[in-house]
């Protein structure tokens, strides 16, 4: 049984945003066949309870420090993360060493340059172009760009959430696609999926008539892409398309809403934080099931889109910007509403699912349809069992 050390650069119980769910999901099903020990750290956490129990698990967090404040950042230089890593790393003896995101990537290449241990590098992002879409200070991406190829040339293998991703890295650091492999941010379908009784639940909680439609947008709101889309929402979506539908309910979903409340009305509710694990008598599929359409008007950012997955894993239909959707294999105008960007054609496409219920089911009901075909977490994970058995076996360790 192969030994993995996994090293992550926050909390997963519970997944709060892409990342975190991934890894969370990552570990629920390498352990029936691998001995992991994970390297959590608190960031972003929601103090939740612990639900991943097997065997094959060892969780540890590296403990709390005044660096944390600066977040992901922080784990480039935090000396507690590396001597955690170090310490957890020489007990466990692990065979192979992987990093997810990029933040972990140096204690990840420090491990392997001590242990002699094969690195594999998780992005789930290119960080490097995320933060150039953010306009971030030149010195900064600069930083970021030389950190991540200087970290796709050490590792052994790179994991890349979609085909798009994967060019992105080929092109930017020159690094060979048999280098890279392709695992995709998935759902589990026995989660996320439509649920009538819930929608009725979740509904009556918010006082929302079951008349209402309601239009929900999922994400982590002090990231900044979800707070310029909640400002689309606020500002271009809302406007037009409440005059024309003033019954209409908005929902927005996602921690750390505080300081957009000043955006609230009757008709334009935060809910906060919602768990998306199956354990929790309201969960996000919950709260998806109570809605009729999901928006993703992003116009930053990368990755594979988790919000998009579960909406439709709920069979929500999703109206997305081509940004948002970047990296998904959802047919256009068949399984997804997609524009270039938020304007009076996205409007157009949030207006036509409004006015056309018998729409809004047959594409909802196609997406889960593709979410079945390709995107569950159990298949997508053995993926890895094919590049831990590559990288064992060119060091003679199969």
């Amino acid at each position: 049984m192969r030994k993995i050390l996994i090293l992550s650069p926050c909390d997963i119980f519970p997944p709060v945003h892409g990342s975190s769910s991934a890894v969370y999901y990552t570990v629920k099903y390498l352990s029936k066949n691998n001995l992991l020990t994970i390297l959590l750290t608190r960031l972003y956490s929601q103090n939740g309870t612990m639900d991943l129990f097997h065997p094959n698990i060892d969780i540890n967090y590296c403990r709390k420090n005044v660096l944390d404040r600066l977040g992901y950042k922080s784990l480039l230089f935090n000396s507690w993360y590396f001597k955690a890593a170090y310490d957890i790393m020489k007990k466990s003896n692990s065979d192979i060493i992987q990093c997810e995101l990029l933040w972990t990537a140096l204690p990840g290449i420090l491990l392997k340059k001590i242990f002699k241990k094969p690195l594999i590098l998780v992005e789930e992002n290119v960080e490097y172009l995320k933060f150039k879409q953010f306009n971030m200070f030149p010195y900064f991406t600069y930083l970021i760009r030389k950190l991540e190829s200087l970290s796709c040339k050490i590792a052994d293998k790179i994991v890349a959430v979609s085909e798009v991703d994967k060019s992105h890295i080929m092109r930017l650091y020159d690094v060979p696609k048999e280098k890279i492999s392709v695992i995709s941010h998935c759902i589990d379908p026995d989660v996320f999926k439509y649920d009538e009784q819930k929608r009725n639940l979740v509904r009556n909680k918010l006082g929302i008539g079951s008349d209402k439609v309601v239009l929900t947008f999922v994400g982590k709101l002090d990231y900044l892409p979800n707070v310029k889309a909640v400002e689309y929402i606020a500002k271009e979506i809302y406007p037009v398309v409440i005059k024309k539908e003033p019954n209409l309910k908005f929902l927005i979903i996602g921690q750390n809403y505080e300081h957009l409340m000043y955006y609230a009305n009757q008709n334009f509710i935060f809910t906060g934080f919602v768990d998306s694990r199956a354990n929790i008598s309201l969960n996000l599929s919950d709260y998806l099931s109570a809605s009729d359409i999901v928006l993703v008007p992003l116009d930053s950012g990368s990755g594979t889109r988790l919000k998009i997955l579960e909406a439709a894993a709920c069979s929500r239909p999703v109206v997305s910007t081509r940004v948002g959707a970047e990296g998904e294999d959802f047919a256009e105008n068949k399984e997804i509403l997609i524009t270039d960007k938020v304007d009076s054609e996205f409007i157009a496409n949030v207006m036509r699912l409004i006015e056309n219920k018998e729409l809004r089911y047959k594409i909802g009901e196609n997406a889960r349809k593709k979410i079945m075909k390709k995107y569950i977490w159990k298949k997508e994970i053995d993926k890895f069992k094919e590049i831990y058995e590559e990288l064992l076996k060119a060091r003679g360790m199969s």
